[in-house]
């Protein structure tokens, strides 16, 4: 296990304030005063915690603040794509310690083996852990990557290269939806870690994945991955999926799907922004993108919907969108649910694989599945409940 329950309930404290004594921390976290000083003693050791200046406060001994180490220690982001694989450094305060490395690949197989090469040019003795990441679904206990866009149908390719090259390095692989999620959960804590369902969606020029938050944790279903949104079918003319099905949501929200349907030469996201309701294919996208999501909404009756786009940014196009998201939507369902748009969906995917570790250390409802020297260990989310819950706040700036 990367940190013990009391060890992560420090370092949340310690991350949402800044600068914790121990005995603010025995009062915040009601951990005796003894344990927290053992905590904070091996967090020190592993160089994730350093100590500040002495506060003097008056008479009686002065207090030695607690921060995070904002450079002794890095995670690795680790990101699969379609078009290849990028990796980067974050700092355990998630800022990006360089440009991240891209690495063009074509296929599971050839994406895995680039994969395991940046892994190992980058792995070091400061790595605290990997986040890797991947579309499609994964099978965790023989660590496969069993349906993805970079997979041929009905074939499976294993991670285990890369695991090989970690060793004992702990590694959470997870869809990259779910790790948009971890990135959601850790920029609006305060709202991640009150609880409740939330449906993230992330909508794209030919992707659209989602992931379903239950009382603040993923839903993991039978298998690893999305939930799968994006290969909801519609009974509707659609370029063809990757998935060898017509009418997945995935290829209808597609600059193809528009030019398509009247042979406009502009993208998705052109288009989108000119929208003015006049656009007959983008009012039909509209309409379907509509009904996927509030069919969605009705299903799994979340009391949140976000939306992460770069076309949030489009205002007209998003303000149609969401409204007839709600007018599709039971009304008994509606009156409650809440929708927030989300552009901060980020151009670096590595430093979104690198929350997959940051939301386990810092969230106190967001467990993760990790892998240490090829054994699975189920991380429980630590000691919910605590006071102090915080104002909604932004990792990394």
């Amino acid at each position: 296990m990367l940190f013990e329950p009391r060890q992560r309930a420090i370092l949340r404290m310690v991350y949402r304030h800044g600068q914790v004594s121990r005995s603010s921390l025995h009062e915040h976290t009601g951990i005796r005063l003894n344990s927290i000083g053992e905590e904070a003693t091996e967090l020190l050791r592993r160089r994730v915690l350093l100590e500040c200046d002495v506060q003097a406060l008056g008479r009686g001994r002065p207090r030695v603040p607690l921060e995070i180490d904002p450079a002794s220690r890095h995670v690795l982001g680790l990101a699969m794509s379609r078009g290849g694989v990028q990796i980067g450094r974050v700092s355990l305060t998630g800022k990006m310690l360089s440009d991240p490395v891209f690495q063009s690949a074509q296929g599971g197989a050839a994406s895995i083996q680039a994969a395991a090469g940046l892994l190992r040019e980058y792995l070091d003795k400061d790595t605290l852990a990997v986040g890797l990441t991947a579309p499609g679904f994964i099978d965790l206990t023989t660590h496969k990557m069993l349906f993805s866009p970079t997979v041929q149908t009905g074939q499976s390719v294993s991670f285990q290269p890369i695991f090989d090259v970690a060793t004992r390095v702990p590694i959470a692989l997870e869809n990259d939806a779910v790790a948009l999620a971890a990135r959601w959960a850790l920029s609006y804590r305060a709202d991640a870690e009150a609880g409740g369902d939330v449906l993230i969606v992330r909508l794209g020029d030919g992707r659209l994945g989602s992931t379903l938050l239950i009382n603040g944790q993923p839903n993991r279903g039978s298998i690893t991955g999305a939930n799968e949104l994006g290969h909801t079918r519609l009974p509707v003319v659609a370029p063809r999926c990757f998935c060898g099905q017509v009418g997945c949501l995935e290829r209808i929200c597609s600059t193809e799907f528009l030019t398509q349907r009247d042979g406009g030469g502009a993208s998705l996201t052109e288009r989108a922004s000119a929208y003015d309701g006049s656009d007959a294919a983008v009012n039909e996208m509209i309409e379907l993108l509509a009904t996927g999501l509030s069919n969605a909404v009705n299903f799994t009756r979340v009391s949140r919907l976000v939306i992460a786009s770069e076309l949030t940014t489009c205002q007209a196009f998003t303000k149609a969108l969401t409204r007839r998201v709600r007018e599709l939507t039971l009304h008994q369902l509606e009156t409650r649910l809440r929708i927030d748009l989300w552009d901060r969906t980020e151009s670096q995917p590595s430093r979104i694989a690198a929350s997959l570790i940051l939301a386990h250390m810092y969230t106190s409802r967001w467990a993760t599945l990790m892998t240490v020297g090829g054994e699975l260990q189920d991380t429980e989310p630590a000691m919910v409940g605590h006071v102090d819950t915080p104002a909604a706040e932004k990792i990394g700036g």
